[in-house]
């Protein structure tokens, strides 16, 4: 027994650990999903999901974003390098892991304010994304870049289904991707300087290509993969959040939508993600709590074959959560 928690308590103290406090010491990014640790139901009857962990880990260059916008800057900007492992843990046996992804990006954030508390964003990440796995995506037998694999995406057509014959134990996803994101937020302020609504819109694209940083000819995707998976991305999100008056909580409420272009017949290309997060405690404002309902395609690496409908609780731990950042114009 004692073994079966180490997963979920090591997991678990990653997110803390690498989110902390959110106070002098913290580095604050408004562009970008947050770490999260959730309970979820599965897409499928095959295998059935404990948890899942999403940590987010990144190791600043430069970030001005509490300083500059305390001040009152035009531009505030930040360079990282960003790991961002997935991490979902099964209710077989032996509660494995299976084929945890690997995300590790170089990336830039940067925020332009308008007027009246409008800003223009963009961020972009540049990296590697695979789950460190060598067998056949399509045979659990098979070592993945042998000619029995390959031939086994000969004997793929339209109609198969790719979710049925899905190697879930050691299947090899890999590939090199660049991300850009456009945000555009905008700001109500109380008498304190500080945030009481934020309304913000993102539009993204991400491109799977081959060399790794579109330079470095390796970890990129394979000929027959990306047939499958498709090698471009649009992302639209939008999100509102509001500060109660009394005492100072406050909720968020984010709606995400994914779209895969010209993945495999078999695959959902449509990944709708709703939202709603409770921030309940004043003087932790980094921490909530949430529900969230996901319709579509899974966004576990290989696994994007499966979709349906999903329904998540959990804990995360806000990237960019209210603060007086705002001088008095």
């Amino acid at each position: 027994m004692k073994k079966k928690l180490v997963f979920p308590l090591l997991f678990f103290s990653l997110i803390v650990l690498g989110q902390n406090t959110f106070n002098d010491y913290a580095q604050f990014y408004p562009i970008g999903e947050d770490p999260n640790i959730r309970t979820m139901t599965s897409y499928t009857n095959q295998e059935t999901i404990l948890f899942e962990a999403n940590p987010v880990l990144r190791l600043s260059v430069y970030n001005n974003f509490i300083k500059g916008l305390s001040n009152g800057d035009n531009h505030t900007q930040a360079w990282y390098i960003s790991f961002r492992p997935q991490l979902r843990m099964y209710t077989d046996n032996s509660l494995p892991v299976r084929t945890p992804s690997y995300k590790i990006f170089l990336g830039t954030q940067h925020l332009f304010q308008l007027n009246n508390y409008n800003f223009f964003g963009f961020s972009i990440e540049s990296g590697h994304y695979s789950n460190g796995q060598d067998g056949c995506a399509f045979n659990e037998n098979l070592s993945d870049g042998t000619i029995p694999c390959d031939n086994i995406y000969n004997t793929i057509t339209e109609a198969t289904d790719l979710s049925e014959i899905l190697n879930r134990r050691s299947g090899n996803f890999s590939t090199n991707l660049t991300e850009v994101i456009l945000n555009y937020r905008s700001y109500k302020l109380d008498d304190d300087d500080s945030p009481r609504q934020m309304s913000s819109v993102n539009i993204g694209y991400t491109l799977y290509h081959n060399k790794f940083l579109g330079v470095a000819d390796f970890g990129g995707f394979t000929n027959n993969d990306i047939q499958l998976y498709g090698q471009h991305r649009f992302i639209l999100g939008f999100e509102f959040m509001n500060v109660l008056k009394d005492p100072k909580k406050r909720y968020s409420v984010k709606q995400n939508i994914e779209i895969i272009h010209k993945p495999h017949n078999s695959v959902n290309p449509v990944r709708l993600e709703t939202v709603l997060t409770i921030y309940p405690f004043k003087k932790t404002k980094a921490i909530g709590f949430f529900g969230a309902y996901i319709y579509g395609h899974d966004n576990y690496n290989f696994r994007f074959v499966d979709a349906g409908n999903q329904f998540a609780l959990g804990m995360s731990w806000s990237q960019f959560p209210p603060f007086r950042f705002f001088r008095e114009l």
